[in-house]
Formats: C-alpha cells, sequence, structure tokens
C-alpha cells in the first residue's frame, strides 16, 4: 500500500530532504510520487532519483544508464560511483543528472512518457491526477500497472478514475490494446482486496501530497463515491474504425469514457469524455 510517514514528510518540508521537496513544487519538469515507504522524483517522464526511507536514515537510487548510448558516457563512472546514503552527493549530483536525461532523451524521444507528465501535472482542479505507473497484484498472482489514477470532484464525493493513455497510432488493438486493458482493469476492481489496496493508497497519496504541499485535497474513505476507467487518446483519428471494432469486443461491467486529445492539448476536460460504449 502507497504511502510515507510523518518523519519522511517533515524531511521533505523542513529537514535534509528539504531541497527535493522544493524542487518538486518549484520545477514543473519534476513531479514527486508516493511508493510505499519511498517516492520517486520523476523529470519528463523518467524516474530522476528515488529516494527509500531507511531505519537509520535515506538511500537513494539513480539508474546511470541514463548516460549511456548517446554518444557522451563520460558521466556515468561519476553518477553511478555515488553513495547511495549520502544526501549531498546526491544534492550536488542533481543537476547533472537532469542533463545527463536531458540528453539521453534528445538520443532516445520518449513522447509518451512526457505527455503523462504533462498530464500530471496539468490536471490537479476538479480532475486530479493523483499517482503515475501504480502498480499492484491481482487474484491470481500476476502484476498490474495503472498509467494513471485520480479522482474527479462530483456535486458530493469523489469519482476514483482509472486512467489508461494511448498516445499516437498504435495500441489501439491487439495484445496491448483497449479491450485487454479494459478487463485487466475490471480483474484488478473486482477483485476485492485489490480495490480496497488501490482505495486506501489514493487516500494516503491524497493526504501526503497535501502535507508536501503539492496538492490542495485530503480524502478520506468515505469521500469515494464511484469508479470509473477513462482512455485517454491523443494524437488518434476518433472515426478509426480499429476503436470502434475493439469497443465491440469488449463486455461491460464496469462503466467506461473515452476522449480524444492533440498531441499537444493535456488539460482534460471530463465533460468532453464519451461514453466508451457508447
Amino acid at each position: 500500500m502507497r504511502g510515507i510517514n510523518e518523519r519522511f514528510i517533515d524531511d521533505l518540508k523542513n529537514g535534509e530532504l528539504r531541497f527535493f521537496g522544493e524542487l518538486s513544487i518549484k520545477n514543473p519538469d519534476i513531479c514527486l510520487e508516493i511508493r510505499k515507504n519511498y517516492i520517486n522524483l520523476y523529470y519528463k517522464g523518467g524516474n530522476a532519483v528515488r529516494i527509500t526511507q531507511k531505519r537509520d536514515g535515506y538511500s537513494f537510487e539513480f539508474d546511470a544508464r541514463y548516460c549511456l548510448n548517446k554518444n557522451d558516457d563520460r558521466n556515468y563512472e561519476y553518477l553511478s560511483s555515488l553513495d547511495k546514503r549520502s544526501i549531498q552527493d546526491y544534492v550536488q549530483a542533481f543537476p547533472t543528472i537532469l542533463n545527463e536525461m536531458d540528453s539521453f532523451f534528445l538520443a532516445h524521444s520518449k513522447q509518451e512518457r512526457i505527455y503523462q507528465h504533462n498530464l500530471i501535472k496539468t490536471n490537479q482542479n476538479d480532475l486530479v491526477v493523483l499517482d503515475i505507473e501504480y502498480a499492484g497484484w491481482t487474484r491470481d498472482k500476476r502484476l498490474f500497472r495503472l498509467d494513471m489514477i485520480g479522482v474527479l470532484r462530483l456535486e458530493e464525493g469523489y469519482k476514483l478514475v482509472i486512467f489508461e493513455n494511448k498516445y499516437g497510432t498504435g495500441s489501439i488493438g491487439g495484445q496491448a490494446g483497449i479491450k485487454k486493458h479494459y478487463d485487466d482493469i475490471v480483474d484488478i476492481l473486482d477483485f476485492q482486496p485489490s480495490r480496497d489496496e488501490l482505495i486506501q493508497s489514493v487516500i494516503n497519496i491524497s493526504q501526503n501530497k497535501s502535507d508536501l504541499g503539492l496538492l490542495n485535497l485530503r480524502l478520506n474513505k468515505d469521500d469515494i463515491k464511484e469508479v470509473e476507467i477513462l482512455f485517454v487518446i491523443a494524437g488518434f483519428n476518433p472515426k478509426s474504425k480499429s476503436i470502434s471494432n475493439a469497443i465491440e469486443t469488449i463486455k461491460q461491467t464496469i462503466p467506461a469514457k473515452i476522449i480524444y486529445l492533440n498531441p499537444d492539448e493535456t488539460r482534460i476536460d471530463y465533460k468532453r469524455a464519451m461514453d466508451l460504449f457508447e
């Protein structure tokens, strides 16, 4: 279950981790995401640093492979040799980490990752994107990963929204298409332990982010009134038969909607979302 404790929060706000806490508020290219006793700081969709709470402090991780395969590997050894228990090492190295990630993204563009990053940064009003890359286990012990989770403000309470993002012209049908993702999300929500853990994680994340000054929202368990799946389709022709063909094969059990956005459009107007099955 996702969430961090009061000591972790206080260190990010006022203590030895304050550099990273303030960066997540001030830098629009960085988002801080809550995990189980650790956090990830994502930079333009890539994981810049993982900070894990230990009994006697914190440990840090950066994937130094971002330094490779871009015609300039000089910082690989430096960033690989950082002391994983040294806050100061990672504070000093952080500008280098971001520069290396920028260079990597130029050589290996991940437009869908950047797009997802912009979705979470843009949608923080009536529709609040709370988390990306949410992972858990199904009834049959399969690991699942949800693109994003969030809540939509209702007249009374909130609707839990499970997002599936599709960017570009691929992945509408086939083994990683709309039907596959819909069925997988239904399996998660129909398995009560996974559903309960998901809802509690949403509550924990909202409270943790509120305490950190990242969010103006504190949810309680009774606030979640409904659940819905939302397919966000960016840069794809809504008249394509591949979409309607995929939808026709789905057995509807949980409400779902679909919204079409331009590749440069990241604000989700939920009023534009259409019933997936109509």
